[in-house]
């Protein structure tokens, strides 16, 4: 009777080792894809960014030939401000520090007035001659910033998740054991990036 019970406690103790074990793990990986989606999402972001500011050369161009109030050099620094900042997001390893987030928020908002504006200033200034070149380029700057929108939401999501669960009751447990605790993802400000109906409304300031 004695070697029964010694045979059932050893194996309920094997198997119950054998569920803490698969919780842990899958705890673990759990976290671990977590963070590698933030920084995937973190990656297209920036690639959103950078395709952006890929436009740009030719639009500075329209608004040096039409003479915009906005200048095309003004535009150009702010662009090249916005690459410095860009780079160094790209290059580190998230979660990201506040104020590299703070320097990429100014940085990124200040191209968005400025692009913005310079629209607005094109949609009443341009000749024939350069009004055809400006209509075509609306089209891949719209697709670049409801680009942003959705990347920008994408991450977001990401690090909202990763914190929520990090704080959880049972997952709280493996966040700390495995040191995920220590991690906390700061989110962009969500009206940083709009959808381009919204960014580049007429009445949008």
């Amino acid at each position: 009777m004695t070697g029964h019970k010694l045979q059932l406690f050893g194996f309920c103790s094997v198997l119950t080792a054998i569920i803490l074990f698969c919780v842990l793990a899958g705890g673990y990986t759990s976290f671990w894809r977590s963070k590698n989606r933030i920084e995937a999402s973190k990656s297209l972001l920036t690639d959103a960014c950078q395709k952006r500011l890929d436009l740009l050369p030719e639009l500075i161009e329209i608004s040096r030939k039409s003479k915009t109030q906005t200048s095309g050099s003004k535009m150009d620094r702010t662009a090249q401000k916005a690459a410095k900042v860009l780079q160094l997001v790209s290059l580190q390893e998230t979660p990201l520090e506040n104020n590299l987030i703070k320097e990429f928020e100014i940085s990124q908002s200040n191209l968005t007035f400025q692009i913005r504006e310079v629209f607005a200033q094109l949609e009443t200034s341009l000749d024939k001659n350069h009004s055809k070149q400006f209509s075509d380029l609306k089209e891949p700057f719209f697709a670049a910033q409801n680009n942003l929108f959705v990347t920008g939401n994408r991450y977001n999501d990401e690090a909202k998740y990763f914190n929520a669960r990090k704080e959880a009751f049972w997952t709280s447990f493996i966040a700390k054991l495995f040191g995920f605790n220590k991690l906390y993802y700061i989110e962009i400000s969500k009206d940083l990036f709009l959808p381009a109906k919204a960014t580049f409304a007429k009445n949008s300031s």
